[in-house]
């Protein structure tokens, strides 16, 4: 599976709205390590057997499994889900009412892809629609109610800041409004244990297509993984409209501390969604895409301005990178100032070691001879 394919609608929709375009670049990346691999989401529940029953509905194609002695989901590929029980409700988990997980990490939402999301949520829905309850997805500030498919809002899956929106409403204010029918689109679930869950199409079907997060400073994070954990910046070309910001071209940004642009739609979250600046990174078997943290110059509410929260202890308390020597792992770390909270420790019959990133996100790195 390509880069590309991987983001789905992420890519797409930023291509639409022009905050982004694809190019050619020779891409940045750390010399000392090779890329990871993407192996695993570790999730504290305090009922993985019914979170695996969920996600053997949601994705029937996948099995359970046991991955180094915990509970595991396997999709189509070979990215897992891990569980730990827990005696009680992690925190973490999103909130619907609120629209955002509470307390919020870095860690977003977990992504999969679809040949037909039009017909997943007809099928999840006749399946279970209490265990299936879809996320509204609002299209404009004035969008009270939401749709459950980012396709039926009247700019379709079309990312769009708030102006961009608005000129378009001015331009079609004398049209009639047409019905939307598109079978593609994005919608979310939350699971049994309070991890968003989007999937995105048309596309080939993969149960692990895309992770997304929020960072305090997007494309400066970018910077980190690639220094650190021998990531690449995915190469693109510069195509911005006036006033939006994005990751330089195939190299890191400088400087990585860029304004927050304004809000755009469709969206999960009524207010509108902060995308810009965006900072992606690429691996192995796929990339990241990361996005401002939303709750920030009152754009959450009154007295929300909280600082992301370490994800250890939370709902997803940590994501696992492959690598197939640790010893060089700990080395470049050790010479680039990285410290190791735990490790090296067994993992399975092998060995792994837990790091966190400028926002308190838990990565454990795997080693996984290739």
């Amino acid at each position: 599976m390509t880069f590309a394919t991987r983001f789905g609608i992420g890519i797409k929709g930023l291509l639409a709205a022009g905050l982004v375009a694809s190019g050619v670049s020779l891409p940045a990346q750390a010399q000392n390590l090779p890329m990871p691999v993407f192996h695993h989401v570790h999730i504290n529940s305090a009922d993985p057997e019914r979170s695996l029953a969920w996600y053997s509905k949601y994705w029937p194609t996948g099995k359970r499994t046991t991955v180094a002695g915990f509970p595991a989901f396997q999709g189509s590929d070979d990215v897992y889900l891990l569980y730990s029980q827990v005696a009680q409700q992690a925190p973490g988990a999103f909130d619907r009412q609120l629209h955002r997980s509470v307390p919020q990490s870095s860690f977003w939402m977990f992504g999969s892809s679809v040949a037909d999301p039009a017909a997943t949520v007809e099928r999840l829905m006749k399946l279970d629609p209490k265990a299936f309850d879809f996320q509204p997805i609002f299209a404009d500030p004035d969008d009270m109610t939401g749709v459950i498919r980012s396709s039926l809002a009247p700019q379709g899956d079309q990312l769009m800041t708030l102006s961009q929106l608005r000129a378009r409403q001015e331009r079609e204010k004398n049209t009639p409004p047409q019905p939307r029918t598109g079978r593609g689109g994005f919608a979310y679930l939350v699971d049994p244990d309070g991890m968003l869950v989007e999937f995105v199409g048309p596309a080939k079907d993969n149960f692990w297509e895309h992770i997304q997060f929020w960072h305090e400073q997007p494309l400066c994070t970018a910077n980190w993984y690639v220094d650190h954990l021998g990531m690449q910046l995915p190469p693109m070309r510069d195509n911005r409209p006036p006033g939006v910001t994005t990751q330089i071209p195939g190299k890191k940004s400088d400087p990585c501390d860029l304004p927050i642009g304004e809000v755009s739609y469709p969206t999960f979250m009524p207010q509108g969604q902060f995308r810009i600046p965006s900072g992606r990174v690429q691996f192995v078997n796929g990339g990241w895409l990361a996005y401002p943290r939303q709750c920030q110059n009152g754009h959450c509410g009154a007295g929300t301005d909280q600082p992301l929260t370490a994800s250890a202890g939370q709902v997803v308390d940590h994501l696992a990178l492959a690598y197939p020597n640790l010893d060089d792992v700990i080395a470049h770390l050790k010479s680039t100032g990285v410290s190791i909270d735990r490790g090296p420790y067994p993992f399975g019959g092998t060995r792994a070691i837990m790091i966190h990133d400028p926002d308190g996100l838990s990565l454990e790195l795997i080693e996984v001879p290739r």
